[in-house]
């Protein structure tokens, strides 16, 4: 008994190189200098609130606030 024909893939075919989007986080480019990469971690929601309004209350981002307090951190402790 002859085996049964194989169907094609849902997918079709893969891009070309040249055609793949740049993906940020992936292990074989580096993001350009000055662009802001993925940094996933957990805090508390009584954190994140305080975060959030204090970003406010100084017109600035929540990114900004916790750049700046982590360099000061890192600068007390020889980092």
């Amino acid at each position: 008994m002859a085996a049964p024909s194989k169907k094609p893939g849902p997918k079709g075919l893969p891009p070309a190189p040249s055609e793949t989007p740049h993906v940020v986080g992936n292990a074989t480019s580096k993001p350009e200098a000055g662009s802001l990469v993925p940094c996933n971690f957990r805090v508390s929601p009584e954190f994140r609130k305080r975060l959030k309004a204090f970003a406010v209350a100084h017109d600035t981002s929540m990114v900004e606030v916790f750049e700046k307090a982590v360099e000061e951190y890192m600068a007390k402790r020889g980092g």
